[in-house]
């Protein structure tokens, strides 16, 4: 055989060589993404530890110690309910709430965040705890956008999800979302005689969204949503900016002082009567927030008042008792998972399979395909002496 025969033939060889070694790292390649569909983490070792989030500012906002304060204590009450792993409690407390997500996913042993509290604010957060596997449960973040779309919030809710694809959904909560609040809040207006109804938001995500909820829900109950305020009798804002919401309230009542004037969650609190100050003493305000008021509470949950004011020395916060439950349910999971309680998709996957769960919150279901409670209870507060007081609630819907 000439040189150059066996020169050819071995270019040949090295030519198929070549190309199995490349279909071969294709096929590996392939095959590891394929892997990814099913992907987990495992905590390491024996010892389990879940986060809190303690909300930016929460010195100041007796609500969200509160919040934190039920947290801890259904920790305390149920912690050694979960055999065969040690607990630990870690409350994160720093400059952004995308540091805490951070500083959870930071440590092998982590096997749960229970994070953020004021409507909107799991954005900072949710794509970190999903690029780990690490299930994230809000006590009171009711923004939709988080959960299910909205023509309102382009690309939600898949836009927060770093890992979505490998991961699926890994955050939950046990507040009713913004959703089932618009519902309620059609039902309040039916109920104060709104026919008319003016709808307007901040520009924020979870402004647009409730806005276009409430929006969406007035035909329903035969409300016509009107093009500006002067031709309608009541008026709903969406927003999270308290100060922002002052001078819109402000404005439109002084406008038209008959008018019925409507907002969300997030401005329920300190912040948005605080903005408010001179404002008009007949501003006729009407503001929601989810939970019970003391008559509507069953007997866990006039337990967990009882329990949360002998350890603390006075009455809970109206929203506190959804951070008691997050916990609860949490722990319970934990047990319910036993042996496999270390890994975070077998934790994320039975959190989202909880199903008529007798709670302090009364009886509820997660949607396994988006993380929400069928709980929609709501309190209304109207606005008196600058200050928010109840006056209304709607029965949860478990």
């Amino acid at each position: 055989m000439s040189g150059r025969v066996l020169v050819r033939r071995r270019a040949r060889v090295r030519g198929r060589a070549q190309i199995a070694v490349g279909l071969a790292a294709a096929a590996s390649l392939l095959a590891g993404c394929a892997a990814a569909g099913s992907s987990s983490i495992t905590a390491s070792g024996n010892s389990l530890t879940v986060y809190l989030s303690a909300p930016i500012g929460a010195a100041a906002d007796p609500g969200a110690q509160d919040v934190l304060a039920a947290e801890q204590l259904a920790f305390g009450q149920k912690q050694n309910e979960v055999s065969g792993f040690q607990l630990k409690l870690v409350i994160l407390r720093g400059a952004k709430l995308s540091d805490h997500a951070r500083a959870a996913i930071s440590d092998t042993h982590a096997i749960a965040y229970i994070g953020e509290l004021s409507p909107g604010d799991s954005t900072d957060s949710i794509g970190i705890t999903n690029a780990e596997d690490l299930l994230q449960v809000s006590p009171t973040d009711t923004a939709l956008e988080l959960t299910q779309s909205t023509p309102a919030v382009t690309g939600a809710p898949g836009r927060y999800y770093e890992s979505l694809k490998t991961y699926g959904r890994t955050f939950a909560r046990v507040v009713p979302n913004t959703a089932q609040e618009a519902a309620a809040q059609v039902q309040v207006m039916t109920s104060l005689g709104v026919k008319r109804l003016y709808v307007s938001d901040d520009g924020s995500q979870y402004g647009a969204a409730v806005a276009q909820a409430v929006r969406g829900r007035a035909p329903s109950a035969a409300i016509t949503v009107a093009s500006n305020s002067a031709d309608a009798d009541g008026a709903f804002l969406g927003a999270t900016n308290a100060g922002f919401a002052a001078r819109t309230f402000t404005r439109l009542a002084a406008a038209n002082p008959a008018l019925k004037l409507f907002g969300p969650s997030a401005l329920e609190g300190p912040g948005l009567t605080s903005a408010l100050g001179a404002s008009p003493a007949k501003l006729n305000l009407v503001i929601s927030s989810p939970g019970f008021l003391a008559r509507d509470l069953n007997a866990t949950g006039q337990s967990f008042v009882s329990g949360f004011k002998a350890a603390y020395g006075h009455v809970p916060a109206r929203q506190a008792i959804f951070g008691y439950e997050a916990v609860a349910a949490l722990l319970d999971v934990l047990h319910e998972a036993g042996t496999q309680a270390n890994n975070r998709a077998t934790v994320v996957k039975d959190f989202f399979a909880i199903r008529n769960r007798a709670s302090a919150l009364g009886t509820y279901s997660i949607n396994s395909a988006t993380g929400d409670t069928s709980l929609s209870a709501f309190v209304f507060s109207r606005l008196r002496a600058g200050v928010l007081v109840p006056f209304k609630s709607v029965p949860a819907a478990g």
